[in-house]
């Protein structure tokens, strides 16, 4: 359940970026909103990522 509860929570975060580059969008205008949102999530999930091929899991105790 620990593991769960942490993808959860990186959905999340991911989630709110998205969605707060898409308002930036839909309600300044700001077109570019939305493509540096996706570069926000890039390091994230580039770190989760090689933590996964690394076989490092979040619930090790």
């Amino acid at each position: 359940m620990t593991a769960d509860a942490k993808q959860t929570e990186f959905c999340v975060y991911l989630s709110a970026i998205l969605l707060g580059g898409l308002v930036l969008n839909a309600l300044l205008g700001w077109w570019w909103a939305d493509p540096v949102a996706a570069l926000i999530m890039v390091p994230i999930i580039g770190k989760e990522g090689l933590e996964a091929l690394r076989g490092e899991t979040c619930c090790v105790e």
